[in-house]
């Protein structure tokens, strides 16, 4: 099965406007191999190169416009100017410090459960608790029970 390049994405679509839905299918089924072409049409779909008209039933496709132009375009000129505050980057640190402490306490809190489901096993239908003492020991712990 051979994938559907980016490019040849552009022929399916033109299949698709000019003979319709089930011509594209066939396209993708004979030409690449494709048992489920499912997945390509929400490759496009989901493609910024394509827009789905449904009135219509089909694709209309866009020119890719580089956007690292150097030069801005005349709407970005005429373009009523916006002021964005942009906040010091001591003051973005100290507000997520916060967050970032509560997500290091719960890594730090996974790794230690993880850790103990290697030796320990719980069963609340009995309320049996099974503790593998041979692996604690091996692995350098000590059991103390009281």
């Amino acid at each position: 099965m051979a994938k559907v390049s980016n490019e040849e994405l552009i022929k399916v679509v033109q299949v698709y406007n000019d003979e319709g839905r089930t011509a594209a299918y066939d396209l993708l089924r004979s030409q690449y191999g494709v048992k489920n072409p499912y997945f390509v049409i929400k490759r496009i779909k989901n493609d910024p190169r394509f827009e789905y008209n449904q009135d219509r039933d089909c694709y209309l496709v866009h020119s890719q416009v580089d956007t690292n132009d150097v030069f801005m375009s005349m709407e970005e000129l005429c373009s009523p100017m916006v002021t964005k505050h942009v906040q010091p980057a001591e003051k973005q640190m100290i507000n997520s410090r916060p967050a970032v402490m509560e997500k290091l306490i719960q890594e730090l809190l996974g790794d230690r459960l993880l850790e103990l489901s290697r030796y320990i096993a719980l069963d609340s239908s009995s309320k049996t608790m099974m503790i593998d003492n041979t692996s604690l020991e091996s692995a350098g712990y000590r059991v103390i029970t009281y």
